[in-house]
């Protein structure tokens, strides 16, 4: 608590609680972005075929991320010219 001067209490500003307030809210901010990254991650393990890696080995899912778009990529691109090849005229 701040030092008493003429009935008033001196010391204590708002501008310190919300600095507290604001530094409590970065730190549940920044626990809540963990917690939503990892769920997205274990997400995207779920989704790509043989995604399931340890959490440490990020850079191997983000290949088999890519070879798995590249792959979809190329399998509409086949379903795209097989429906002009037989559709008719």
């Amino acid at each position: 608590m701040g030092a008493w001067r003429r009935g008033v209490v001196v010391g204590r500003s708002s501008v310190t609680r919300r600095k507290r307030k604001a530094a409590a809210f970065a730190l549940f901010n920044r626990n809540e972005n963990r917690k939503s990254m990892e769920r997205k991650l274990r997400q995207l393990q779920r989704i790509v075929p043989g995604g399931r890696v340890e959490p440490s080995d990020l850079d191997t899912l983000f290949h088999r991320v890519a070879a798995h778009i590249f792959l979809l990529e190329s399998r509409v691109d086949l379903l795209k010219n097989a429906y002009s090849l037989f559709s008719p005229p």
